[in-house]
């Protein structure tokens, strides 16, 4: 193991000079093990989603072990991993998102690691890694919507109103079935995703029971519910192989595919003269942003979404936050006085006259 400077050296002779003093260093017996042998141990593990599990195995093989296969997994230090990330990942021109992803998928591996005390501490330690520049959400408007929906194929078209009014990701509406759906109640409760797996295989996966995501129950406005009763008076369900109705299908009757489902929906999108770059995942951010307009509170916005903590919503809809402040002024001041002035959302709230998350 080589330092560029002293102190780094001294630091972390340190660091191990500590784990040994509490008893946690490397144990004779490990300390042969590469980091292949342990990350092939690791990847076999059962229990995880098969997308998780397919995407591990991507990043592991090309990745991961082709830089750190022969390395003794004890001799991993932050340098190292530091020089990965700089010198291998981002010269390959991949996006700061996929390096976010590799990396996330190295660090698991290694927690692990720590975990079951094969190294005494974690290497994966103040990385620098290229900052996720955020695309600023514009939310679709009411005249976007409908024509999006009027430009779609029929037995498609209601998904529109699943992202935008209920918020849920592609996979989740390709996915969506009968059981899933409380007409009565107003609500629907999101228990599975379509997925793409190896060799273009489509399956239809319940989300883990321990994933935020899981089991969310998530309001079915009336728009929505229109749009799937009209859907489920013209078009029939389809059946798999485990009795699930799955309540959308391909034109040739299957689960519908991600990638020909975007075919139809870009097709759409110049019917209706949206622009180009806009995606179903931005019917799931309007949801998010105007919800957070109308003044849903970001906790319950962010069980609506499954996202893990309210941090991830505030920093993908920071603007939207920012302006909810000066909203909620005038609502506080009416607990204590009857006449209040008008509130002026901040000027950098708006983006061509519509609200910016």
């Amino acid at each position: 193991m080589t330092f560029e400077k002293k102190g780094d050296a001294q630091a972390y002779e340190r660091k191990v000079l500590d784990a040994k003093d509490k008893g946690v260093a490397v144990r004779p017996k490990h300390l042969r093990t590469t980091f292949l042998t342990y990350s092939e141990e690791w990847l076999g593990r059962p229990g995880r989603r098969p997308g998780t599990q397919e995407s591990y195995e991507m990043n592991m093989r090309k990745h991961i072990q082709p830089r750190f296969g022969g390395t003794l997994l004890h001799r991993i230090d932050p340098l190292e991993i530091q020089k990965w990330v700089d010198h291998d990942l981002m010269p390959k021109g991949l996006s700061a998102r996929t390096v976010h992803l590799i990396y996330k998928t190295f660090r698991a591996c290694i927690n692990s690691a720590v975990r079951k005390r094969i190294i005494p501490f974690t290497p994966c330690v103040d990385i620098v890694l290229p900052e996720i520049l955020r695309k600023r959400i514009v939310p679709a408007t009411r005249e976007q919507v409908w024509a999006l929906y009027q430009a779609m194929p029929e037995h498609s078209r209601a998904l529109i109103m699943l992202g935008v009014g209920c918020g849920l990701r592609s996979g989740e509406a390709f996915g969506l079935c009968r059981d899933a759906v409380d007409f009565e109640a107003g609500t629907l409760t999101v228990k599975r995703q379509v997925i793409v797996m190896k060799h273009k295989k489509v399956m239809l996966v319940d989300y883990n029971k321990t994933k935020t995501s899981h089991g969310r129950e998530v309001p079915l406005p009336a728009f929505a519910h229109r749009a799937l009763l009209d859907h489920l008076d013209t078009q029939s369900v389809l059946v798999d192989m485990e009795g699930r109705e799955i309540l959308f299908r391909s034109s040739r009757g299957n689960v519908i595919r991600r990638g020909a489902f975007y075919k139809t929906f870009k097709r759409a999108l110049a019917v209706a003269g949206l622009p180009g770059d806009f995606r179903f995942h931005d019917l799931r951010h309007s949801f998010a942003s105007h919800a957070l307009d109308q003044g849903v509170a970001e906790s319950t916005v962010q069980l609506y979404m499954g996202h893990a903590s309210p941090e991830e919503l505030r920093e993908v809809y920071r603007h939207q936050v920012k302006g909810a402040a000066a909203r909620d002024r005038k609502a506080l001041e009416t607990v204590f006085f009857e006449e209040t002035e008008d509130v002026e959302i901040p000027a950098e709230v708006f983006e061509d006259g519509e609200a910016a998350a």
